[in-house]
């Protein structure tokens, strides 16, 4: 047999070898990207970034960290992405109240990092208090399914300087700790009005009895009572609404012996949480929302 049979033989034998073995190796089609989402914080720089299975929680997560920024120097950076492929995971609706974690931290670099059934959490407290609390309250918004990565250390050369009698550490994270308790009260409830009215609902009264103890623990906080409504109607009626049960609320808190520094504003329907036409998601909008402000 000559070389060059052999060798056409051999370069055919190695084709049909390559054909067989070679497609086992070779990427797939690309499989959706499960949801993941992380928060890192460094220098006054919160940066957002993963993959959301909706527009909602995307923009819920954003609002948040805005509002946190306002009138400081943080800076919010959004490079989260919307998948709508992706399955939508049980903890997307927690984001916001988790983002209200990082006023704990220390600013110059903290991280949360949620993947899988895990999140991870580094940073650096002035206490061990404050870090037990911060873990706790992660651990409570996540629920039992998701796992908390613990990489806080606590230095309390970051304590600051207080008033006499003042624990160290309570006034940096005190904020945090209000709002997180405020947003742990009304999960899941809706403080109810009259339709077209600023006169609570029994039952909204009974939502707002809920939050008087926690804010009577806090009477030094700063929170601003936000009116927002849906998006049907005139926006000036909206945004005059609004307004009106902002302050109607506010007004009940004061009643009820609350001393806390409260503002109400009006937002109307600038601020929707859902953006979907549907009766869910204008119930979902018309709502009244607390915020810890940074003391002036």
């Amino acid at each position: 047999m000559s070389r060059g049979i052999i060798f056409g033989v051999g370069l055919l034998a190695l084709t049909f070898l390559m054909l067989l073995c070679i497609p086992r190796h070779l990427p797939g089609p690309s499989a959706s990207v499960p949801p993941s989402f992380s928060a890192s914080l460094e220098n006054g720089q919160l940066t957002l970034s993963g993959v959301v299975g909706s527009e909602d929680a995307k923009f819920a997560a954003l609002a948040r960290a805005q509002e946190s920024g306002k009138g400081t120097k943080l800076h919010v950076i959004d490079n989260l992405e919307v998948r709508p492929s992706a399955s939508a995971a049980g903890w997307e609706a927690a984001l916001p109240a988790l983002l209200a974690q990082f006023s704990i931290l220390h600013s110059h670099q903290a991280s949360v990092l949620l993947s899988g059934h895990s999140v991870t959490v580094k940073g650096a407290v002035a206490t061990g208090e404050a870090k037990t609390t911060l873990l706790r309250e992660v651990a409570s918004l996540l629920g039992p399914s998701i796992k908390v990565q613990d990489q806080v250390t606590v230095t309390p050369a970051l304590a600051v300087t207080l008033p006499p009698g003042q624990t160290p550490g309570t006034a940096h994270a005190s904020r945090a700790q209000v709002q997180a308790g405020l947003d742990e009260l009304l999960r899941g409830e809706h403080i109810a009005f009259e339709s077209n009215s600023a006169i609570i609902t029994s039952k909204g009264r009974a939502v707002i009895g809920k939050l008087v103890p926690a804010l009577k623990r806090a009477p030094e906080a700063v929170i601003e009572i936000g009116g927002h409504t849906d998006s049907y109607g005139d926006p000036d009626y909206n945004l005059q609404l609004s307004r009106m049960r902002a302050e109607a609320v506010r007004q009940y808190l004061v009643e009820q012996a609350v001393t806390s520094r409260l503002s109400a504003v009006g937002y109307g329907s600038t601020r929707p949480l859902s953006q979907d036409r549907t009766r869910a998601a204008s119930k979902k909008n018309r709502r009244i929302e607390f915020r810890v402000k940074e003391e002036r």
